[in-house]
């Protein structure tokens, strides 16, 4: 009997484990305890892993659990609950609503935070609307959706790049774009810096259908731990994972038409030719490429050769994705292809991705993660801006009664329309000097999870970012340019490689019901290896085959430069909190850096910050201030932090150059270029900033509020230019101090109750902010980058002493100590380059409103920006007015006495003619001219969206569908006289001060119209 009775409970015990480790397959659905409306994108995470899935339009969901497992299911606004499985029977499940408390984003490091915990802002912006405005470079979906952030593209050409500045700048000549972090490892945002193409900057290989979520770091305070890289704040990036329960296919699929934005206004009235001044008047030159000609007659032939060079263009996206889970693992596999046709002929930005992430449970408590991506992009690209080809000055040299489309004779050689051109017709070029770029990449990271002795975590990443870019530029045989005629090449082959290794070590306890404690200690070593190589030459053995194998030796240049760089750091997190409601944060971190000296490669930043829940303080203590017709939330906070960084690269030493004057030693010789110094010390930001988290009227009111100021000093300034007496062209030098300060603010409306069948809601994100330069080194009053010079050197965006960072320094008429222009005999004063002490190429603030309509199954959303305070300067109008194709030179030959004196101090009375000589040589140089009021207000987009009824879905056999359709950028007001307000023609290649603001002949902003499809199965 006793045999009996144990072999039946053996068999019993087996059952049970039998039990314990059958995987069921659980629904259920997810709703509002107050209106039992249910809520989509419900998270539902089996407790303890990162498998999860969330609620679909209805609320409903599926995962695969074992039983006795806990679900943990949570919404943003509601408070999270916790459920144990114990059969397989549907869930209903009611969260009651909440005070946003129990929401997470993802901090500094990959880190899970409570966003109640914190003592700094983060904002976080969904997939959903990151996509809205169907932008292909995911930098461009941030615009206008974050408060305190400034995004701004270089133009319409295809892949151009994206700047993007938080709180403003914190370096006079460094890098001031945010660190961009995925999945927890850090990747590279650089932009190729070419004066001649528009250039891409990296963040735009991620694909944004890819994304979960998008956390902005504001600065030190939220950023402090990753210390050098992110002073200027960060963009931490999470991508899509594989969801529990059925698996899934999706499919994305938009077709877009671009068109320019606009084209400048050109006059008409005169044709080509130039005017030569004699004792009999003036005479007209028709062997001119200038639109100072005589008065073309009605019988003259008018072609508008700007307007019409610009064609509509196609875009094609496809995304496909597939999704899938267990309990024990989960992954994520998409395919994206992007084919963009550019406003001009035979240009083009074409991008294909690949993406997996992957989790694993190995066994209880350790987890394995992969995440990959595989990109390339293929760019054509046309030349731009100042240099020899660029389309837009080509354009500008043909007159009004010159068919720029005629070009052509009858042997094929490119026709000239005066004697000696030298410059190429633009349609000539676009056939005969391509300009490519190709870049294959990968970037990824292995993560390893292992919670242990109930309280503590390890967590490791080791990631990698590595990309092959093969840039090539042509000016082929047959060109018109001077020393060109038989063709030109220039082009590099760079390889990067960065390498991150992260260690976390993290414990969490309730020391007791009222206390708790979370620290952290970690390690990160950050390695980065790039080599690239720069091979140009001239005159193409064999026409038409553009290889630099085509170009003899002798007339080949080429050179290999090498870096390398390792971050080496240490760094800490302890936070105390009290009843859940008060909350302590201290941050440290020590990093050593191989591009300082080696006695101050160390250095150490901390931070220190603080929140409170005010009303949660209030409640543990049996005092209520919440109302359901008043206060539903209140959080204050506040953070002090401090951030350093390194030199750049190379910055320590001096390089010789050879030289190659005949009457000169060939020996390697000093040159005054390429300028080290050997003593050059770090970078620090301190920063501090204070704001509040309030909500209202059951959450339906809620306001984010933020005062930040930040101080970055002991710059490291590099090629600087100084005085040949000190011995050299250019200088890196330590000194400088900016100083950041603005508020933040991000207003939420919920316009309607959840029980209402119409949802609208609405989102106001404020930001204003002043950057200023308090102090620069020795006898400078301005720093600025020769890369910013725009059309005729006319001027430059500058740091300047006691004025903005983002300042312009131009040619500008001599003044006397009185400030009276000084006019000379002929009329005209001397020009003279000089600073602005009043000019900001950066808003003064932005206004992003957000809008989200949604009834039944229809849904309307849009993006009003306005942008406030900002100067531009219209390079792209003194290049008119120097053509005399500007509508401004319909005066001509008129006579003007400028405002001034004489030498001597008398009232000028010096009558000058409004000729070639006067515009050309005077007006559009003169940088006063052509600085304007860039305010504007601007329909970023409209997009309408219908997604079908369950009813028809269930006939088709699929889980989803949505049709949808998007204006983008059609509706600008602004008092600028150029195409486009929003402009920076350099890109984001040029740091520091950059050329933000700054419309020097470059490919104008688009519009377009897109209609969309999603569907999964």
């Amino acid at each position: 009997m006793r045999n009996k009775h144990f072999s039946m409970l053996l068999l019993f015990l087996f059952l049970l484990q039998i039990s314990i480790g059958q995987e069921l397959s659980i629904n259920g659905v997810v709703s509002s305890s107050t209106e039992q409306m249910p809520l989509p994108g419900a998270s539902i995470i089996l407790k303890g892993t990162t498998i999860g899935t969330t609620s679909d339009f209805d609320g409903k969901f599926q995962i695969n659990a074992s039983l006795n497992a806990t679900l943990v299911i949570s919404y943003i606004g509601y408070g999270t609950k916790e459920i144990q499985i114990k059969s397989n029977a549907p869930l209903s499940i009611s969260l009651e609503e909440g005070e946003l408390l129990d929401e997470v984003v993802i901090t500094a490091l990959g880190i899970k935070r409570e966003k109640k915990a914190l003592g700094y802002a983060v904002q976080a912006v969904k997939a959903d609307e990151l996509l809205e405005g169907n932008q292909t470079n995911m930098v461009n979906g941030l615009q206008g959706k974050v408060s305190g952030v400034t995004v701004v593209n270089s133009g319409g050409a295809p892949g151009s790049s994206a700047v993007i500045l938080i709180r403003g700048g914190t370096s006079i000549t460094g890098n001031n774009q945010p660190l961009f972090v995925v999945d927890g490892i850090p990747i590279d945002n650089s932009t190729s810096s070419s004066l001649e193409v528009a250039s891409i900057n990296r963040a735009s290989d991620i694909n944004p259908e890819d994304i979960e979520t998008v956390s902005v770091l504001k600065g030190p305070a939220a950023a402090a731990l990753y210390g050098i890289q992110a002073a200027g704040g960060a963009v931490i990036i999470t991508t899509k994972k594989g969801k529990a329960g059925v698996s899934t296919v999706t499919y994305t699929g938009s077709i877009t038409s671009n068109q320019v934005i606009g084209t400048p206004d050109i006059q008409t009235t005169y044709g080509q030719g130039a005017q030569i001044s004699t004792a009999d008047g003036i005479t007209y030159d028709p062997e001119s490429p200038f639109s100072f000609g005589e008065t073309l007659n009605s019988a003259s032939p008018v072609y508008k050769n700007i307007e019409d060079f610009y064609k509509n263009a196609i875009t094609k996206n496809h995304n496909v994705s597939y999704s899938s889970g267990s309990e024990k693992s989960n992954v994520y596999f998409s395919i994206g292809d992007l084919s963009q046709d550019g406003i001009i002929k035979n240009t083009s930005y074409d991008k294909t991705s690949f993406k997996i992430n992957t989790n694993t449970e190995i066994k209880k408590n350790f987890t394995v993660g992969v995440s990959a991506n595989y990109v390339t992009t293929d760019v054509a690209s046309n030349k731009q801006g100042n240099v020899s080809g660029s389309s837009f000055t080509s354009l500008l040299a043909y007159p009004a009664n010159v068919n720029t489309q005629d070009y052509l004779n009858s042997d094929g050689s490119q026709k000239t329309y005066f004697t000696d051109q030298q410059f190429d017709n633009p349609y000539w070029s676009i056939d005969n000097s391509p300009n490519t770029d190709k870049v294959k990449r990968l970037f990824g990271v292995i993560s390893l999870n292992y919670n242990f002795l109930n309280d503590f975590n390890i967590t490791y990443r080791l990631g990698t970012d590595t990309y092959s870019d093969y840039n090539k530029k042509i000016t082929g045989d047959g060109s018109l340019i001077e020393n060109r005629e038989d063709g030109y090449i220039s082009q590099y082959e760079k390889d990067f490689t960065s390498l991150t290794s992260n260690f976390f070590l993290n414990y969490t306890k309730n020391i007791t019901d009222d206390f708790s404690i979370d620290a952290m200690i970690g390690n990160s070593v950050e390695e980065t290896d790039t080599r690239t190589t720069y091979t140009s030459g001239i005159n193409f053995q064999a026409p038409g085959i553009y290889s630099i194998g085509n170009i003899v030796k002798e007339d080949q240049t080429i050179s290999e430069i090498i870096s390398r760089k390792r971050i080496v750091g240490f760094f800490g997190e302890l936070k105390f909190g009290y009843k859940n409601a008060l909350f302590l944060n201290a941050t440290g971190r020590n990093d050593w850096s191989s591009t300082l000296p080696e006695n101050k490669r160390s250095f150490f930043y901390p931070s220190v910050g603080m929140s409170a829940v005010v009303t949660d303080l209030f409640k543990a203590y049996n005092s209520d201030i919440t109302s359901s017709k008043g206060l539903t939330y209140l959080k204050l906070r506040a953070t002090w932090a401090q951030v350093g960084k390194d030199a750049p690269i190379g910055a320590l030493e001096s390089s010789l150059g050879k030289d190659i004057n005949g009457l000169a030693s060939s020996a390697y010789t000093w040159n005054g270029v390429n300028v080290g110094n050997p003593d050059l010390e770090p970078e620090f930001t301190n920063s501090f900033e204070i704001g509040t988290d309030m909500r209202f009227f059951e959450n339906r009111v809620g306001l984010d509020f933020t005062y930040y100021t930040s101080t970055s000093d002991n710059q490291i300034l590099r090629d600087i230019r100084v005085p040949p007496t000190t011995g050299t062209f250019y200088a890196t030098l330590n000194g400088g101090s900016i100083t950041n300060k603005g508020v933040e603010a991000m207003l939420r409306l919920q316009l309607m109750p959840k029980t209402s069948a119409v949802q609208w809601n609405l989102d106001f994100n404020f930001g204003k902010n002043d950057s200023k330069v308090n102090d620069l080194p020795g006898f400078l009053n301005e720093v600025y980058l020769s890369d910013s010079w725009t059309y005729r050197n006319s001027a430059a965006g500058a740091a300047i002493l006691d004025g903005s960072l983002f300042g312009l320094r131009g040619k500008r008429p001599l003044k006397n100590d009185e400030g009276e222009v000084i006019i000379n005999a002929n009329g005209l004063p001397t020009l003279t380059d000089e600073t602005y002490d009043d000019v900001n190429r950066i808003p003064e603030w932005t206004l992003g409103i957000s809008n989200t309509l949604n009834y039944k199954n229809l849904g309307l959303s849009f993006l009003f920006d306005i942008v406030q305070g900002v100067d531009v300067y219209n390079a792209t109008e003194s290049a008119l007015v120097y053509y005399g194709v500007s509508k401004n030179t319909l005066d001509r030959n008129e006579t003007i006495v400028l405002p001034g004196v004489d030498v001597d101090g008398n009232t000028n009375t010096v009558a000058v003619t409004k000729d070639q000589n006067y515009y050309q040589n005077y007006y559009s140089l003169n940088s006063e001219n052509f600085i304007e009021d860039g305010s504007f207000a601007r329909l970023r987009y409209v997009t309408l969206s219908y997604k079908f009824p369950k009813e028809i879905l269930n006939k088709l056999s699929i889980s989803g569908l949505e049709l949808y359709a998007t204006g983008r950028n059609l509706l600008t007001i602004t008092d600028y006289s150029g195409v486009d307000p929003e402009v920076n023609t350099f890109g984001a290649g040029i740091s520091g001060a950059g050329s933000v603001s700054i419309d020097n002949l470059g490919t104008p902003n688009v519009k377009g119209f897109d209609l969309g499809l999603k569907f999964r199965f």
